[in-house]
C-alpha cells in the first residue's frame, strides 16, 4: 500500500510538473519578442573600418534575415574605435560585437563576452599582421625601420599594434636590449616619429599617400584597399609578416537571455547565403565556423607579457 501510494505521489508530482512547464510555455508564447526577451532592437557592433556599397548591402540582408528569426529589427553599425565597441558591449547598448583577437580578450573581462564564431575557410581560421611600405621608399627590413615615421592603428588592435610590437621587440632584443614596449609608442626611441591612425584603411592609405613611412596592418588591408581604390596596385611593399594570429571573433554578451542566445548562435553558423559569400568575395565553403575562447590564449600571453592588463 505505501509503494502505491509512493508512486501515485510521484506520478502526481510529475503531472504537475508537466502543467507547470505548460503553462509557462503557454504565457511565454503570449509575450512579444520584446518583452521576453527585455530588448526593442538587436545591435551588432562592428569594428572600426570603412563600408563598400556591396558590404553594405550583405550587412543589411544579414540583418534582415536575422530580424525575421528574432522577431525584433536588427541593427548593425561600425564603433568609432575598438574601446568603443568594448564600451557598447558592456553597457547592454551592444549585444553582439564583432572584435579584434586582443579587444575579444578585454572584453570578455570587461564586458562579459563569449566568442561564438569566426568567418572562416573549412574551419581553418586565422590571419597575419604585415609591416608595410611604399615602394618608393628604401626600407626594406625591419632594421631600416629605426629613425623612420611609423602608424600603428589602435592600442587595443591585434594586428596593428600588439603582434607587431611583439615581433620588434624580438627582432631588436640583441641590438638594442634597452628597448622596451612603451618605447615603441614615444617619439626617438625606435621610430622618428609614430602614430595611432585609428584603422588599418587609415594606416595603408598613409603609407600610399607617403603620409607615413611604414605601418602595421592586417594581411588582408592593402588587397581590400586596392579593390575600393584607395590605392594603387604594386605600390605597397610587405617587409615582415607575423606568426599566425587567430581570427578576430564575434562575442555575444554572456547575460543576454539563453534562449535567445541560442538563436542568434545558430543563425551565424546556419548562415549560408550565397548572395551574401559571394559579394564578400568567398568560396562556399567559406562561412561561420565555431570557436572557442581557449583559442585566444596566445593573445593573453602576449597581454600579460607586456602587462597590458588596465
Amino acid at each position: 500500500m505505501v509503494k502505491k501510494l509512493s508512486i501515485i505521489l510521484i506520478l502526481l508530482s510529475m503531472a504537475l510538473a508537466m502543467i507547470g512547464c505548460n503553462a509557462a510555455q503557454a504565457a511565454n508564447a503570449e509575450k512579444t519578442p520584446q518583452e521576453r526577451w527585455g530588448i526593442d532592437e538587436f545591435i551588432i557592433v562592428l569594428l572600426p573600418g570603412e563600408d563598400t556599397p556591396e558590404i553594405t548591402y550583405t550587412r543589411d540582408l544579414f540583418g534582415a534575415a536575422l530580424s525575421e528569426v528574432l522577431g525584433i529589427p536588427v541593427r548593425e553599425y561600425r564603433g568609432t574605435n575598438y574601446a568603443a565597441c568594448i564600451e557598447a558591449m558592456r553597457t547592454g547598448y551592444a549585444h553582439v560585437a564583432n572584435l579584434g583577437p586582443f579587444s575579444y580578450v578585454y572584453a570578455v573581462e570587461r564586458a562579459g563576452a563569449e566568442c561564438f564564431a569566426v568567418s572562416a575557410l573549412d574551419g581553418a581560421h586565422g590571419y597575419y599582421s604585415h609591416m608595410i611600405t611604399h615602394v618608393d621608399s628604401d626600407i626594406y627590413t625591419l632594421d631600416d625601420l629605426v629613425g623612420r615615421t611609423f602608424g600603428f592603428v589602435d592600442p587595443a588592435s591585434t594586428s596593428g599594434y600588439l603582434v607587431p610590437s611583439n615581433d620588434l621587440l624580438n627582432h631588436f632584443a640583441d641590438s638594442k636590449p634597452e628597448l622596451e614596449f612603451e618605447d615603441l609608442t614615444i617619439n626617438g626611441r625606435l621610430f622618428d616619429s609614430v602614430m595611432f591612425t585609428g584603422t588599418h584603411s587609415n594606416s595603408a592609405q598613409g603609407v600610399f599617400r607617403k603620409d607615413i613611412e611604414a605601418a602595421a596592418v592586417t594581411s588582408a588591408t592593402v588587397d581590400a584597399e586596392i579593390r575600393n581604390g584607395h590605392v594603387d596596385e604594386g605600390s605597397i611593399r610587405t617587409i615582415h609578416i607575423s606568426p599566425l594570429i587567430p581570427t578576430s571573433p564575434f562575442s555575444i554578451q554572456k547575460d543576454l537571455p539563453q534562449d535567445l542566445k541560442d538563436l542568434v548562435i545558430d543563425f551565424f553558423l546556419t548562415w549560408d547565403d550565397q548572395e551574401f559569400w559571394d559579394i564578400r568575395g568567398s568560396t562556399p565553403e567559406h562561412r561561420y565556423w565555431p570557436v572557442e575562447d581557449h583559442e585566444y590564449d596566445y593573445i593573453r600571453q602576449l597581454r600579460d607579457r607586456f602587462d597590458l592588463t588596465d
